[in-house]
Formats: C-alpha cells, structure tokens, sequence
C-alpha cells in the first residue's frame, strides 16, 4: 500500500508526538526525583545542625537519697568540779579509851555550831574501874558503880583557831567519884574523827579518839 506525502506528514507528526510526550513525562519525572532528594538532602543537613545545636543531654546517674550532714553539735562543758563542802562537826561525838588509875573510859561530847567556827556544846566522861589498870587503892567497886551512874559533866564552849576547837569550861555539871572534871577540851578533827585531848585541873586528862556516834 502506497502511502500519499500528506499521509507520510500525518504519520511523522504522531510519532513525534508521542516521542515529545515520552520525553516531556520523563524530564518531569527526572525533575520530580531531583526535587524529592533536594528536600531529602536539606531535611538531613538540617537535622544535623539543630543535633549539633543542642547535643544530647548526659545519661544522669541513678539519684541516690541525701543524708543531710549531721551537724556537730559543741560537747558540753563539763560542770565545774565543785569542792565537796566541809561535813558540820555539830552532833554527839564519843569515843572509848584506856587510862591508867581510871579504867575504861568513854569520853562523849555533844557539839552546836552557832555564827560559823563557835561552838557551844555539853561533855561527859565516864570511867569503869578495870582491875589491871587500876592500884589496889582504887580498886573500888562503889566508885565504879559512881562513876558510871554519875560520870563527869560540863558545859563547853569555844572557837576553831589554826583548825582546832578549843573548848572552856562554863559550868561543871558534876564530878567522877574521886572530884575530877575537865577544865578544857581541844578538839581537832582527823578524818571522819576527831582527836580530843582534855585537861582535868589536878587530875590526869587523857587523849581520845572520838567517832561521831548514831544516836
């Protein structure tokens, strides 16, 4: 079949149509795709510039609980040693002793603090004849039996000078069997004790030991 020039023409156009038609959707699909790794590309540089703008924050450690600091508190001053105050000699003291020509003897002394250091007080002194202290002059079993219900008895009063108690005589209550009284005492204090001494005028005195007594 032989084809006519104006049929040639015809045909060469609609080839060329759909050849301009083939080309043209593939330059747009081409552009489409360059458009698409365009955003792509600018979608990555921008989330690579806003992660180097604010990097990750640092993994934080587990939280362990805060004991609050306990606070030193200052130690307490100790309290002042305070000197232990001086025990009253005020009471009954009374004391045993051995004196030779008198026996056994039992000095006791009752004692009052007035102003501090002055003392009044009352004493007595009772002796029980013992044979092997005694002469056999004064082996009397009625002195004896005197001197016990009946001892020596007076009313003292005195000071503490260079700590000692020096006691006068105020009054004599009574005298033992053979007329003997003490005229003075001196009284120092020893320990939980006191030392006594007395003077008895013409008669003998003595020394004692004297503890304060319970009653």
């Amino acid at each position: 079949m032989n084809m006519t020039n104006k049929q040639r023409k015809a045909l060469w156009i609609c080839v060329g149509i759909v050849v301009a038609s083939y080309v043209g959707r593939s330059i747009i699909d081409s552009a489409r795709q360059a458009a698409y790794y365009q955003q792509q590309a600018m979608r990555a540089a921008q989330q690579r510039a806003y992660a180097k703008e604010h990097p990750p924050a640092p993994a934080r450690a587990p939280s362990v609980p805060v004991v609050p600091a306990k606070i030193a508190t200052p130690a307490s001053a100790p309290n002042p040693a305070v000197a232990p105050a001086v025990e009253t000699l005020s009471g009954i003291w009374r004391g045993r002793t051995a004196l030779p020509g008198r026996g056994i003897c039992t000095l006791t002394i009752e004692l009052h603090e007035g102003t501090p250091g002055h003392f009044t007080g009352f004493s007595t002194l009772g002796c029980g004849n013992f044979g092997p202290l005694m002469s056999k002059e004064d082996r009397n079993p009625a002195a004896a039996t005197l001197n016990r219900m009946s001892p020596a008895a007076e009313i003292v009063s005195g000071a503490m000078e260079n700590g000692t108690i020096h006691l006068t005589v105020d009054k004599t209550v009574s005298t033992n069997s053979n007329g003997c009284a003490a005229t003075s005492f001196n009284l120092t204090p020893f320990a939980k004790q006191i030392a006594a001494e007395w003077q008895e005028g013409t008669c003998q005195g003595g020394r004692i030991l004297l503890g304060r007594a319970k009653s």
